[in-house]
């Protein structure tokens, strides 16, 4: 994006000693220390933030895909389908012994 050559450093420090001053330009230099600090932590911060909403969203993404699987465990799940149909079919059963014998009765 930009490109600095020794040439256009040297005329920027020069500018730097003649507008700040050399007896400021320590201050100044300490504060463009602390300034380029705060902005690495808040990039830092930012790029940890955003980490952890991707983790975050991948962590969802692999809860629901788990459920998924459940659920479709649960529909293979032959012993307790063929228990489910075994029970169904006795609770018909009982209901038609009901009925005959009510027929009987009467």
């Amino acid at each position: 994006m930009f490109t600095f050559g020794w040439g256009e450093i040297f005329l920027i420090g020069i500018i730097v000693v003649v507008v700040i001053g050399p007896k400021d330009l320590p201050k100044f230099i300490k504060q463009i220390g602390f300034l380029l600090k705060n902005i690495r932590k808040i990039s830092s911060d930012f790029k940890s933030s955003i980490n952890e909403i991707a983790e975050e969203t991948e962590i969802k993404d692999l809860a629901n895909s788990v459920n998924e699987v459940k659920k479709i465990k649960d529909g293979i799940n032959i012993k307790k389908n063929f228990q489910n149909e075994i029970n169904t079919v006795k609770e018909t059963v009982k209901m038609a012994e009901n009925e005959i014998s009510d027929i009987e009765k009467k």
